[in-house]
């Protein structure tokens, strides 16, 4: 053994001492981990700890009412596209798509709304003519196809 009783070093001991200290480690293991009680407490207090932050997150985000339809008007070259938003659930928006020539000659043949992503959605009108779609809140363009062309608006949120 060392000089100091306290200086343990691996070369100092016999193999009996050795046998001794892997079996005192052996029972001490158990004792020094957490019991799985306090593991799944601690689990279930850490979703918790932030509750308020998450709270104030919830509370930030810009959710439409009933009065805060808003509506979106793009020009191009002679066309036109009228976009009509309310909601119409959470996180979800009614988006009523009106599209022509400024000479009213022209109809809009086919009309696809695009997201951020690169999927798109092709929208079919309704009995009366009118392109209506519902899609999540958030990122959209139109892509309107004429009989003389195809425009495409500038991407807009709602």
């Amino acid at each position: 053994m060392s000089e100091h009783p306290f200086d343990l070093k691996t070369t100092d001991l016999t193999p009996g001492e050795r046998r001794l200290m892997a079996h005192l480690a052996e029972l001490i293991r158990f004792e020094n981990a957490l019991p799985l009680q306090v593991e799944e407490a601690a689990k279930a207090l850490h979703d918790w700890a932030g509750v308020d932050g998450h709270l104030a997150e919830l509370s930030c985000d810009a959710v439409l009412t009933r009065s805060d339809e808003s509506a979106y008007a793009f020009a191009f070259d002679g066309f036109r596209v009228r976009a009509d938003v309310e909601p119409c659930g959470y996180r979800r928006r009614r988006l009523a798509l009106e599209a022509g020539a400024e000479d009213e000659v022209s109809v809009a043949e086919e009309m696809t709304l695009q997201f951020p992503d690169g999927t798109s959605r092709t929208v079919q009108p309704d009995r009366f003519g009118a392109y209506v779609a519902e899609i999540p809140a958030g990122t959209v363009r139109a892509i309107v196809v004429f009989d003389s062309g195809t425009i495409a608006t500038p991407w807009f949120t709602i």
